[in-house]
């Protein structure tokens, strides 16, 4: 009974050893099944947003895929009219499907605007323009929409994974929606090309909304509306006419506001987690220098200039990457890498 007892122990801690190890192990592997849920409310008919700003949501619900270990991921949904929601054709410019961004983009328990759907309806039914969708009537009916599901770990091309089956809302009614390129605001030692206005650090506040709307904006090129990359050329203001490359107090320095909430980490993209941090990229910034953005980073990137210079400027915030260049440029993407023309 006791040899009996002291083996079975034995095995029991053998299972043990060998379950933790799987655990603080785990192994990455390609998912093979992924589905996304009926919704409940599929026949509810409810309305879409016109105007980009409206929160209003609408669910969409899913199953993680199984990556061998319990992973942070991406979830987005695909649209379309056809009832098989192809994904060959995704977004192309005679596609049938369009690809919907979730507002809570690591929960499977997806939050997507009501616009966001509204908008890629209107463009999947060709709608030209206000007049043409009031012309057609679109606004007097009512829309079944089909939807698959998409996750994938950020940076792991093969971890995309589309649901195997299609589910519906099916009675959407529309209003005529257009997404309009989105833009973020640059901030600090910058000026205009005409260096008619010079931006001097003001203050990201709601009281310097005009300025900022006029003079200090990147935009979403209209290619890639929706994408979250955003362009703006201008000229560096220089600091001193013999600027020391050791002082970053002589340095031409910046960041970025997503929106104007004034000093706050909030809505702040940065070179560093630190207010009054500087990173210089003065000895890459004639080839081209590329890196990463903090979130809610205070911190500055600097340049080194002896007169007001040009800058052609790429900002990824999806990806949380900085792209700048001297000169002006004509901007396009491979992916979404830019490349600088």
């Amino acid at each position: 009974m006791k040899k009996t007892s002291i083996i079975l122990a034995m095995a029991a801690m053998t299972l043990g050893l060998a379950s933790c190890e799987q655990e603080s192990d785990p192994k990455y592997h390609d998912p093979t099944t992924f589905t996304i849920a009926t919704p409940a409310l599929q026949n509810q008919e409810f309305l879409c947003a016109k105007e980009m700003t409206d929160a209003e949501t609408f669910n969409l619900f899913c199953t993680q895929p199984d990556y061998g270990f319990s992973a942070i991921c991406n979830y987005s949904a695909i649209v379309s009219l056809d009832p098989e929601c192809p994904v060959e054709d995704l977004n192309a410019v005679d596609g049938k499907s369009v690809e919907l961004e979730n507002t809570t983009p690591t929960s499977a328990a997806m939050a997507i605007k009501t616009f966001e759907l509204g908008a890629a309806l209107n463009s999947l039914l060709e709608v030209n323009d206000e007049a043409d969708f009031n012309d057609r009537g679109l606004g007097n009916q009512t829309f079944k929409c089909y939807f698959r599901a998409v996750c994938e770990i950020p940076g792991i091309a093969s971890s995309r994974i589309v649901s195997s089956n299609v589910v519906s809302y099916n009675a959407v009614r529309i209003q005529f929606a257009e997404k309009k390129p989105a833009w973020i605001y640059i901030c600090g030692d910058v000026q205009t090309l005409d260096n008619s206005a010079a931006n001097g650090f003001l203050a990201p506040s709601a009281a310097n909304q005009t300025v900022y709307d006029t003079y200090w904006s990147l935009f979403e090129p209209d290619n890639m509306i929706g994408q979250k990359l955003f362009v703006g050329q201008f000229n560096m203001t220089p600091k001193s006419a013999t600027p020391d490359l050791g002082n970053p107090d002589d340095a031409s320095q910046f960041r970025f506001f997503t929106a104007l909430l004034g000093w706050t980490t909030e809505a702040a993209l940065g070179s560093n987690e630190a207010d009054f941090y500087c990173l210089s990229i003065t000895d890459k910034w004639e080839t081209g220098f590329s890196g990463d953005i903090v979130e809610h980073g205070l911190g500055n990137w600097g340049i080194h200039v002896t007169e007001p210079s040009p800058v052609t400027i790429v900002v990824d915030v999806l990806n949380l990457k900085l792209y700048v260049k001297e000169g002006l440029h004509d901007v396009t993407f491979v992916g979404r890498d830019p490349e600088f023309n």
